[in-house]
């Protein structure tokens, strides 16, 4: 299985919004921006200096990550990374391209990060199972309360 990453320009953000758009979906977000909001808020990432790559098999994109890098909390100097998107698109699920473009981002855009770090939302169970496999595990639990 041969995956490789591209970084993402200004040309690919519809895209990357319309992937985002089904990470929404999958994950059971309360998120309800539409795909312009969607598109408008990559912009500002992409701005602001994040990382996004799409994640290739070929010539087709099957999915993309969205990280930052950050100095790592608990050790002064080194980096660590936040990855707040990844997603693989559903026609391309459970055949092992979600964890082997994991490795690729490992071996490629994190080698030299101490940590890695990202958020699951509890309503998303096949998301959870995923970062198990991929060797994630839960540090801690953030808690909500919404007031009406």
């Amino acid at each position: 299985m041969t995956l490789r990453l591209q970084s993402a320009g200004r040309e690919d953000l519809h895209i990357l919004a319309e992937m985002n758009k089904q990470l929404i979906e999958d994950e059971n977000s309360s998120n309800p921006m539409g795909i312009q909001e969607l598109e408008e808020r990559m912009r500002e990432f992409f701005e602001n200096n994040w990382g996004m790559d799409l994640i290739m098999k070929e010539d087709t994109i099957i999915g993309y990550a969205l990280y930052q890098y950050q100095e790592d909390s608990f050790h002064r100097g080194e980096k660590q990374v936040y990855l707040r998107q990844y997603f693989i698109r559903r026609e391309y699920r459970n055949m092992g391209y979600g964890i082997a473009g994991i490795e690729l981002l490992r071996k490629t855009r994190f080698k030299d990060v101490r940590r890695i770090e990202l958020d699951v939302l509890e309503k998303n169970p096949e998301g959870k199972r995923f970062w198990d496999r991929a060797g994630f595990r839960a540090y801690y639990t953030n808690m909500r309360l919404e007031n009406s």
